[in-house]
């Protein structure tokens, strides 16, 4: 018998990737909110992780044995960062919870103030933006709820096959438009490719790990020489990128939030590749 698994989210760009990359072992219910999925791998079901009382009943039907919570409000225009991170986050928990299920929530590095890099699991979170202050928020109640969880942070989540991720479209656009963009150099991030990432969160539902994992890639790149690297590799001159600085623009973004994923390195055998030994592979 095939171990039932839900995805949440799994429309999204990492969601999709878990999908795609789904072993045979599973049964993978996946749910999208607004834009159904197009996987063959899954069964889709919309959900909004806002409405609690529809994460609950989905999850007592399926009662799966894990569930990847992948859906999220990602920075960006009008985010509802609360409502669904946060509130959805919780949803997700107590119902994973309440059918002694395990959990498998996706975080992000931008909990950290970025005031020194190299984060480890034992970290203390100190978000400085709204979107880091929900993920911080989301990580409490996963803890909060009781439930058996392995809470995941990762960094940039890029790809290079089809379809790309929004951070590499919007890179690529804006140079074959000739539209100007600046990117810092002073941002320091572990960029991780999402097939990499996808494949080491396979790993983990097949295991009994919980608690907290740093997954990211294993090169630090700013957002600067990263975006020069994709636009490259994607056989578009990156001349007119312009290198710029964060402090000095008075925005408030954390810096360097590098992460020590030396656990997540002696845990997986997954790999898990810097831009360079990924980008370099594929040409």
């Amino acid at each position: 018998m095939r171990r039932r698994i839900v995805i949440t989210g799994g429309s999204g760009y990492l969601g999709s990737w878990l999908v795609r990359l789904a072993p045979p072992t599973w049964d993978v219910t996946a749910t999208y909110c607004t834009h159904p999925g197009a996987g063959s791998g899954a069964t889709w079901r919309r959900l909004d992780v806002r409405d609690a009382a529809a994460v609950m009943a989905l999850i007592e039907e399926v009662t799966p044995e894990v569930v990847i919570h992948t859906a999220a409000a990602n920075p960006g225009a009008n985010a509802d960062f609360t409502a669904i991170n946060v509130d959805g986050t919780r949803a997700v928990a107590r119902a994973v919870a309440a059918i002694g299920g395990r959990l498998i929530h996706l975080s992000t590095d931008v909990i950290f103030d970025g005031e020194r890099g190299n984060y480890t699991e034992a970290d203390i979170p100190n978000p400085i933006t709204d979107y880091g202050r929900s993920k911080a928020s989301a990580e409490a109640e996963v803890r909060a709820s009781g439930v058996q969880a392995l809470i995941v942070r990762t960094s940039l989540i890029y790809g290079h096959r089809p379809p790309l991720d929004r951070q590499t479209l919007w890179i690529l656009n804006s140079l074959r438009d000739g539209t100007p963009i600046s990117l810092f150099t002073d941002e320091l991030r572990n960029p991780i490719w999402v097939e990499s990432l996808a494949k080491a969160l396979w790993e983990l539902a097949n295991g009994d790990n919980n608690g907290i994992l740093h997954v990211a890639g294993a090169q630090a790149l700013s957002r600067y020489a990263f975006g020069v690297r994709l636009a490259r590799f994607h056989g578009v001159a990156p001349d007119p990128i312009r290198a710029a600085s964060s402090r000095a623009s008075g925005l408030i973004r954390p810096l360097d939030c590098t992460l020590d994923c030396s656990q997540a390195r002696s845990l997986l055998k997954t790999p898990l590749p810097g831009v360079d030994s990924v980008l370099g592979d594929e040409k």
